[in-house]
């Protein structure tokens, strides 16, 4: 009697510290989701690495730090709603790693502080933004937009034709693979942008480089504006352009000195 007693305890023990250590900083939700359903997820601190996978389900893994009370994952009417919570009165400082897998056609909104924010394979458009925290996606869908205040931006995109809007204050920007309609700002963060056909082309810098390197299609229109920034466009064999370039007191430098262009 003693003994089964005994055994008893020793299991209830053993049993104790794996639950606490189970729930203590870990996350594992899974919930059902739309094909092509819209995705929320929001964080303050830490990061947000999204991956599209061929289920109809949305899983969230990840850990937080004990300053994190809880992540929310509430999905209904083709909607996911996914959002780190912290103690009331506390406005930062909780870290929250977490993974997000979701079905490829999904609409991906995040919205961040000082998360870094990271997306692969996910097809549908996509609103990824982040004040401190850098940004390294591949980008698949039409009217998509990436922006970060001081953190770097890495955009792929998947050289089919898209919209999509770009826009940094001091960080860094790095765009390939992209084509369609592209829309770029920054202040004094240096822009490089390789593109394949290009229908319109729109960019606005202060002090920041900017670098372009595209194709243009026929009847693309190219607009760019920039106060102190040095310009390097390639445009590669592209004639019959109309083009507006505009700097104040930054270099403008062409690989194709035999356009016709307005550069004020």
């Amino acid at each position: 009697m003693r003994e089964s007693r005994m055994n008893s305890l020793w299991a209830l023990c053993t049993l104790v510290p794996l639950a606490c250590a189970a729930n203590e900083g870990s996350v594992d939700r899974k919930v059902a989701a739309d094909a092509k359903g819209d995705v929320l997820i929001s964080n303050v601190s830490g990061s947000v690495d999204v991956r599209g996978w061929d289920r109809n389900e949305i899983q969230v893994t990840g850990q937080v730090d004990e300053d994190v009370e809880r992540v929310d994952v509430e999905s209904s009417g083709g909607r996911t709603v996914i959002k780190v919570i912290l103690p009331k009165g506390m406005s930062g400082d909780g870290d929250a790693m977490l993974e997000v897998q979701v079905p490829r056609g999904s609409s991906v909104e995040v919205s961040a502080v000082s998360a870094d924010i990271s997306s692969k394979g996910v097809l549908g458009t996509q609103r990824l933004k982040t004040v401190s925290g850098e940004i390294t996606a591949e980008v698949s869908g039409d009217d998509s937009e990436v922006r970060s205040v001081s953190g770097d931006i890495r955009v792929h995109g998947s050289g089919k034709a898209t919209s999509l809007r770009v826009s940094s204050v001091s960080g860094g920007l790095d765009l390939t693979n992209g084509a369609g309609k592209l829309d770029v700002v920054t202040v004094s963060g240096d822009a490089r942008v390789h593109m394949g056909d290009s229908s319109e082309i729109t960019a606005r810098t202060t002090s920041g480089e900017f670098e372009l390197h595209t194709r243009l299609s026929k009847d693309a229109r190219v607009s760019i504006e920039s106060v102190s920034g040095d310009l390097t466009l390639d445009l590669g064999n592209s004639t019959g352009l109309a083009l507006e370039i505009e700097s104040f007191s930054g270099d403008i430098k062409m690989a194709e000195p035999g356009l016709a262009l307005d550069i004020r």
